[in-house]
């Protein structure tokens, strides 16, 4: 897991440091802001921690930006004065928003939390893409059956059992040997 600090205060720096590596991300890209937007977006990272303001804009326009590119789960550190506006500018967004003097294990406890559900969505998505994958391999398999009962004038049953003994005897899996039946098949039509 990876992160980017947006920050131009050193020791506000050394301290999301610290938290994000207590949380168990040890590899930190620390930013004064200048190309944050291509660095952010380039690199992909899984947590973006900005502390507002940015060295050479106040920032919050370039952290919508960023999550609208991005994968990444984002917390912005606000300034305490303005963080109600903030908060509002930024409704519907999925950015997590917290004072700047907020207490440290308040920081804490939401950056573990936010590691947590980055961890979470990625284990989603990894199953979401293999559940896609497999729905695709058994359509296509599906579809070298259809063409082989339809060509062969055989059973579904009798069918499968083609793509199987084909697979078997090529050592193949049942896949590949539904891609090689559509690809000899098909032709014919």
């Amino acid at each position: 897991m990876n992160a980017l600090i947006i920050c131009t205060n050193d020791d506000m720096t050394a301290a999301l440091r610290r938290i994000l590596g207590s949380v168990g991300v040890d590899d930190v890209t620390v930013s004064d802001s200048t190309d944050v937007r291509k660095t952010a977006v380039r690199s992909s990272f899984d947590i973006i921690l900005s502390v507002l303001p940015f060295a050479n804009e106040f920032g919050l326009d370039t952290c919508v930006y960023i999550s609208s590119k991005c994968c990444s789960e984002q917390i912005i550190f606000a300034p305490s004065k303005i963080y109600d506006e903030v908060c509002s500018k930024t409704v519907g967004l999925g950015l997590t928003i917290l004072p700047k003097n907020s207490a440290s294990s308040l920081a804490a406890n939401i950056i573990g939390r936010m590691v947590a559900l980055k961890k979470d969505m990625d284990e989603a998505r990894r199953k979401n893409d293999e559940l896609i994958r497999k729905i695709d391999e058994d359509k296509l398999i599906y579809r070298a059956k259809c063409v082989l009962i339809e060509y062969l004038k055989v059973t579904e049953n009798d069918a499968h059992r083609i793509l199987q003994k084909r697979a078997m005897d090529r050592q193949i899996p049942l896949y590949d040997a539904a891609l090689e039946v559509l690809k000899t098949y098909e032709l014919r039509y």
